[in-house]
């Protein structure tokens, strides 16, 4: 249902559209229902229950927000505001990181030893990481090229290089997954020490954004196979580009706090 309406600014005419959306509720039940997967697993230790949640939950929200954005569009105008959005959206995440990076200084200063001595042997590993770093400033730059190509209206060229900052994003996930892996199999969790806390929580919060980044990638190229984003409609991509060269930096801090300093002793 659309309402439509006249104003005069400057001698000419401005149609306004306000449009009704159903798109809002579905992300908002899947956000809900977040918390309660949370509840479920931790407070009430419903373990599948809780998993099963979790995963109703991350469907719905996907769903919402791929319906939200694409019917936002299939409009003829471009989003003009996402770019102030997300810049607004960056430095609210920076002041999150910039809380958890303060509590784990806090924790490591007054340590004599760091990380303590009950850190198991080869904790934390450096080889993967460095690797990983390399994985995903390549991303950065690729993702740029992808931009410079949408603005130059080379769509076959945008694609590519797009899906090949996915693959290096999805890359980088399962890098740090058999990490976890292998450092929870040497007995390195969340509740060894404080230091085996501050990382799996860490990484873990920069490995949620990297998802995010991954999963909006994937919907701007389902936006450029089916042609509704060109030069004129790009404000998703520069927003997103904007998001990822954050999580790059924010993984530079990661490296450096949490696997060299502690690697150094």
């Amino acid at each position: 249902m659309n309402n439509k309406g006249q104003a005069v600014h400057g001698g000419g005419i401005k149609h306004h559209e306000l449009e009704l959306s159903g798109w809002p509720l579905v992300v908002g039940i899947g956000s809900l229902l977040v918390p309660f997967a949370f509840m479920a697993h931790f407070s009430w230790h419903q373990t599948f229950p809780g998993i099963f949640l979790a995963g109703v939950a991350l469907l719905v929200l996907l769903i919402g927000l791929f319906g939200w954005t694409s019917q936002i569009y299939s409009k003829e105008l471009d989003v003009g505001l996402s770019k102030v959005a997300i810049i607004i959206f960056i430095c609210s995440e920076a002041a999150l990181f910039g809380g958890l990076f303060g509590g784990y200084i806090y924790n490591m200063l007054p340590m004599e030893i760091w990380p303590p001595i009950t850190t198991p042997e080869g904790v934390p590993p450096l080889g993967l990481p460095l690797f990983l770093t390399v994985i995903l400033l390549s991303s950065s730059a690729t993702i740029y090229k992808a931009e410079q190509d949408l603005e130059d209206d080379e769509m076959g060229s945008f694609i590519g290089w797009l899906l090949f900052t996915l693959i290096l994003g999805i890359l980088f996930l399962l890098g740090q997954a058999r990490e976890w892996y292998h450092l929870i199999e040497k007995g390195f969790t969340v509740s060894t020490d404080e230091y085996g806390t501050f990382f799996y929580l860490i990484t873990g919060f920069h490995g949620s954004h990297v998802l995010v980044g991954v999963v909006l990638q994937l919907f701007i190229l389902l936006l450029g196979f089916s042609g509704k984003i060109d030069k004129d409609k790009s404000t998703i991509l520069k927003a997103t580009g904007y998001y990822w060269h954050f999580v790059d930096i924010v993984w530079l801090l990661v490296l450096s706090l949490i696997y060299i300093v502690p690697y150094r002793g």
